[in-house]
């Protein structure tokens, strides 16, 4: 399977289903992860951002929310963007809010476009995670801002409870609300895994200041089941 059919073939079959049982693999964090990340967003208007690897758009529409911020909310994924475009509908932020589908690697943007870049749960599924910050770099304004969020692997007493929670409980959960979600708990575990031991918190961080990045820093949550990291493009 080509990589950037991995999250379309995924996350296609449950986007009229997501944003519920998708707080369970996060052990409903997925909020308090959001507000972490949005945290360190401070810009004022007219300022533009760019929320990729979007999903259903719930960082987007958050970001939206800010008045005067103009988002573009990006995914390799359509269903997904039909979902996060008919949120954008009912929470009266469609004006705020464009959509693009594109890959990560191949953003078709001008350079220096945006003032923030924001991305979560995007480099586990990219082919090339240096040309994929490359990319993300490129767009971003000098002096702007990046910030991430995705999953992590728990360091210490707390890696045998996650270890048990994502190899047994989420494969379970998933199969019990149908075979698209039993694919997906599946497979959280093992992606998250397999990445961190090629790509790990400290190698990470020096393949942010590589791609152009200044003032790299990183924090986890909740006992380590998440990293969230930010940095400014020099």
């Amino acid at each position: 399977m080509r990589p950037i059919d991995l999250p379309r073939g995924l996350f296609s079959p449950i986007d009229a289903n997501y944003d519920g049982p998708a707080q369970a693999p996060s052990v409903f964090q997925y909020r308090r992860w959001h507000r972490s990340l949005l945290s360190h967003l401070q810009l004022s208007p007219p300022a533009r951002v760019l929320d990729m690897a979007t999903g259903t758009g719930a960082i987007a529409l958050q970001i939206a929310a800010r008045s005067g911020l103009q988002v573009m909310a990006a995914d390799v994924s359509r269903p997904m963007l039909l979902q996060a475009s008919a949120s954008a509908q009912r929470n009266g932020h469609r004006g705020a809010v464009n959509f693009l589908e594109c890959t990560a690697e191949a953003i078709p943007v001008a350079d220096a476009t945006f003032d923030a870049v924001v991305f979560s749960y995007l480099l586990r599924y990219v082919s090339d995670v240096p040309a994929t910050l490359q990319e993300l770099a490129r767009v971003l304004k000098p002096g702007g801002l990046m910030l991430s969020l995705d999953f992590a692997v728990p360091r210490g007493p707390a890696y045998p409870l996650w270890r048990l929670y994502t190899g047994l409980v989420l494969p379970l959960a998933g199969a019990a609300l149908s075979q698209p979600w039993r694919r997906v708990g599946s497979f959280l575990g093992a992606s998250i895994r397999s990445f961190y031991r090629q790509w790990p918190e400290e190698t990470l961080l020096e393949l942010w200041r590589h791609c152009g990045f200044s003032d790299v820093q990183a924090q986890r949550l909740s006992l380590g089941g998440a990293l969230l990291m930010w940095a400014r493009r020099q």
